[in-house]
């Protein structure tokens, strides 16, 4: 809504509106001068309806016809009178505080006279003034509205001019000029008023008046023609029936209570600008005014940078009275611009290595506005083995507001290399050690968790019976070929075990007895530390024939000469017969319970000539009495071959080392 528009002359040119100047221009600039020469008539000043709050009073002056006229026929003073306290009640009611408005009233006939005095319409006795002015008391005590006499322009204008700063006049004839001076005269009057800047609005009632009068002393545009008083109407020409009406119009048309026309534009939607997260976006509203507009603002301003979203552009347009109109409309800006991304290098990983980005790379990503999540999904391609493959990473990365791209990295897996053996160190054992004693080697692999695990001996010395030098080759070999090799050096030897024979304390008198092979003056003794000499005498391959020991009681010395019992070229005994019986009382030196083990149970097939030459349901201890015998060449002498037979039978299974 806006406020009353009179105000302050100080600023009555402050404001104009560009429609007011376009009007007004042709008959501002084919005016008259001020003061005219007699006979023309000079236009209205510049029209101060529309003027800022602030400064002097806005003083409006009603000059009133009171002539005998008015009264003529049925009386029309009454119309008058209610018009007069119509607008009086307007302007009270239209100003917001005091020194705003003033009011004031002449009155004219046959003279002028000044009915009311300028006061503030907001005066508590404003009001009162008007109604004992209309009233009156008839006595001639008080001015006082009474229709009487002839009709004075010249008085009326000439009384105007003697009160200062009047910015508006509204002058009200019910007929033409019929005492004072000529039109030259009056008309000259009203003129001066004109020229000290006080707007005149002429207006004619009922039909006596001459509209060329009313037009002589305000101005050439009529009300409604299509001028409207605030676009500077000068006159026009009412009955008294619609006085009343019309007065309060005015009064109200010179209050300026229209807020500006404001009209938004449309809802605006758009896309972000390129590789920002906005856009830049001007705009202009729709206004007009009255009074004319002196300001339009909006917030955010036109040619903003509006980021993504929407946003309330607020207008705010203020006329040239300070009234003002709001409207709002949306600016929504859809980022629709895809988040940037460049996917890390192509890479090759050895594949106990981690596949995470930390390792196999990260993608650099660039959004407008900012980016959201970044993911990755994996497709595995096999290769040639289990351990070797390719991953197609797919990376997708998405901004803030739902815009997402992708990206595929290539990473090769790869497994080269070989696993890692720790091989057990080298070890020497008794023959009677198993594979397990000897130690197993220990096998990692980068990505194969059970690698292929082999081991192979290769004697590089000795027959492995009761000694021998192995190297153990250990072979691993992961699912994808990748292999390596150690080696580990055994020594097989039974040297331990010979000596513990030769220690044994057969009949528990607490020394060692000595292993005697024959008996009498043919024997063979092997005494304790002497076992390094068996390994060197057996086995033996010899086929010899068999034969008993040489007739002396041999010694075996640390030379490792038994006697002059005969040797092979590589050292061993050359007598079969004594290399089985030597081995037949190592096993029964070490597992005492052989000895007693019954013939008939070992399923040897020996000749009944050696039975027969044993005591009933013999054992190997029985056998090996004889075969003593034998070696000393006492017993079985055509025989020896049956007797090597049956000690082979009965050595063959048996192993000094198992």
């Amino acid at each position: 809504m806006k406020t009353q528009l009179f105000f302050s002359k100080s600023r009555q040119f402050a404001c104009l509106s560009i429609f007011l100047l376009l009007i007004l221009s042709a008959h501002l600039l084919a005016q008259s001068p001020c003061p005219p020469t007699t006979g023309l008539r000079t236009s209205n000043p510049s029209f101060p309806g529309c003027l800022p709050p602030g400064g002097d009073p806005f003083k409006v002056l009603l000059v009133l016809d009171e002539s005998a006229s008015i009264n003529f026929g049925a009386g029309f003073e009454g119309d008058v009178e209610n018009a007069v306290r119509g607008f009086a009640n307007t302007l009270a009611a239209s100003a917001q505080t005091t020194g705003e408005l003033q009011m004031g009233i002449v009155e004219f006939s046959s003279n002028a006279a000044i009915g009311v005095p300028m006061k503030d319409v907001k005066d508590a006795n404003f009001i009162t003034t008007v109604q004992t002015y209309l009233n009156g008391d008839n006595t001639g005590n008080s001015p006082n509205y009474n229709p009487n006499g002839d009709t004075n322009y010249e008085a009326a204008f000439n009384l105007v001019a003697t009160i200062p700063g009047v910015d508006i006049v509204f002058f009200i004839s019910d007929g033409n000029p019929t005492s004072g001076g000529g039109q030259n005269v009056w008309l000259a009057a009203a003129n001066r008023v004109k020229c000290a800047k006080t707007y005149i609005f002429g207006i004619g009632l009922g039909a006596s008046v001459t509209p060329l009068s009313i037009q002589l002393v305000s101005g050439p545009d009529q009300l409604g023609n299509p001028l409207g008083l605030q676009a500077g109407a000068d006159w026009t020409i009412q009955s008294f029936a619609n006085l009343p009406a019309s007065l309060v119009d005015l009064a109200n048309a010179r209050i300026d209570r229209q807020a500006p026309t404001l009209t938004c534009p449309a809802a605006i939607r758009d896309n972000n600008d390129k590789g920002m997260c906005g856009k830049t976006v001007s705009f202009i509203p729709t206004t007009s005014d009255n009074c004319g507009i002196a300001s339009v603002l909006s917030t955010p301003a036109s040619g903003s940078f509006f980021a993504v979203g929407s946003t309330t552009v607020q207008f705010t347009a203020k006329d040239n009275v300070g009234n003002t109109a709001t409207c709002s409309f949306l600016v929504t800006v859809s980022d629709l611009e895809a988040p940037e991304i460049a996917c890390p290098p192509q890479i090759t990983l050895s594949c106990e290595e981690s596949l995470a980005p930390a390792t196999a790379g990260a993608p650099i990503t660039l959004d407008n506005c900012g980016i959201g999540q970044i993911t990755n999904t994996d497709q595995r391609i096999n290769g040639g083995c289990p351990s070797q493959f390719t991953i197609q990473r797919t990376w997708t990365v998405g901004d803030i507001n739902g815009n997402f791209s992708t990206c595929v990295q290539t990473i090769n897996v790869v497994d080269q290399k070989a696993p890692v053996l720790n091989c057990p160190p080298a070890i020497t054992v008794t023959c009677d050690t198993t594979i397990a004693s000897t130690g197993r080697t220990t096998v990692l692999d980068n990505c194969d968790a059970t690698p292929l695990l082999k081991r192979a001996d290769q004697v590089t010395s000795g027959d492995c019976v009761y000694f021998c030098a192995i190297d153990r080759t250990w072979t691993s070999t992961d699912n994808c070929g990748n292999q390596s090799k150690c080696v580990q050096k055994i020594t097989k030897n039974a040297l331990p075990l010979l000596e513990d024979a030769l220690n044994k304390d057969l009949n528990g008198d607490g020394r060692a007895d000595t292993l005697i092979l024959g008996v009498s003056n043919s024997i063979l003794v092997i005494p304790p530390g002497r076992g390094i000499c068996i390994q060197q005498w057996i086995p033996s391959a010899t086929t010899r024939i068999p034969f008993g020991l040489q007739f002396e009681k041999a010694f075996t010395g640390a030379d490792c000469r038994p006697g002059n019992n005969p040797l092979t070229e590589t050292g061993k005994l050359a007598n079969p017969l004594v290399v089985e019986a030597l081995k037949l009382n190592l096993l029964v030196r070490l597992k005492p319970a052989l000895g007693t083990t019954k013939l008939s149970t070992l399923g040897c097939n020996i000749a009944p000539i050696i039975i027969n030459a044993l005591a009933p349901n013999p054992d190997i201890k029985e056998l090996l009495r004889v075969t003593n015998a034998a070696l000393g060449n006492i017993a079985l002498q055509p025989h020896l071959k049956e007797l090597l037979d049956a000690l082979k039978c009965i050595n063959l299974p048996l192993d000094v080392c198992k």
